[in-house]
């Protein structure tokens, strides 16, 4: 399969939106071709030190905000599916965007419940150690791990891993062990500051309590 492909230094998830401010004409040209062939899709392979990492997120048109009078173009996308690549065909001119042919990574959705209620559960710890949270306003557990994915302190090697995995399952058990591994750690840290900011405070203790000598 070809597709057109936006390589970014972003990972992009199944289900995710994605706001894009266009500028670049051979993405403006990509974009008017979308905006007027909505069955169209792209890709976006993310950038790794400086290299096109060869998989990827499929991604559709889903809403042109604004369009400005340079051409430029603010949009909103939205994740389908993960990809392969095979094999990249760089632009022949600089008005052209790059195609490559991808193989589409098949997805099992199914999850087993308790696990997903462990997954939930240990989000919902991990949000808690977190000065701003990050609430899932329409929670779908057969996709639950691309939900949370940018927001469990994930590196770029492990953002990686997840999407490549074909099953939510599998995706699910993969996060329980990094928020298990996390968590402690996190915990920690927070009663270090707590103890930190207490030592600042006046104290009002009680005295330790002499015994009266008989």
């Amino acid at each position: 399969m070809n597709l057109a492909i936006f390589p970014l230094q972003l990972i992009v998830f199944p289900g995710e939106q994605v706001n894009l401010h266009i500028f670049e004409q051979r993405y403006r040209l990509l974009f008017n071709d979308l905006i007027n062939q909505p069955q169209l899709t792209f890709g976006i392979p993310p950038v790794i030190n400086n290299e096109i990492y060869l998989l990827g997120t499929r991604l559709k048109l889903v809403k042109v905000v604004k369009v400005y009078e340079t051409g430029e173009m603010d949009v909103i996308t939205e994740g389908i599916d993960a990809f392969t690549i095979h094999e990249i065909k760089e632009p022949k001119t600089v008005n052209e965007c790059a195609f490559a042919e991808i193989e589409l990574l098949d997805n099992n959705p199914e999850y087993d419940l308790l696990q997903f209620q462990r997954l939930e559960n240990l989000y919902d710890d991990f949000q808690s150690l977190m000065p701003e949270k990050k609430a899932i306003k329409t929670v779908k557990p057969s996709a639950f791990s691309f939900q949370i994915a940018h927001y469990i302190g994930l590196n770029e090697q492990q953002k990686i891993e997840l999407l490549s995995t074909e099953s939510e399952e599998e995706r699910q058990d993969f996060l329980i062990q990094h928020l298990q591994t996390i968590i402690p750690s996190m915990q920690s840290i927070r009663e270090t500051q707590e103890r930190i900011i207490a030592n600042g405070h006046f104290k009002n203790l009680d005295s330790f309590k002499f015994q009266k000598p008989e």
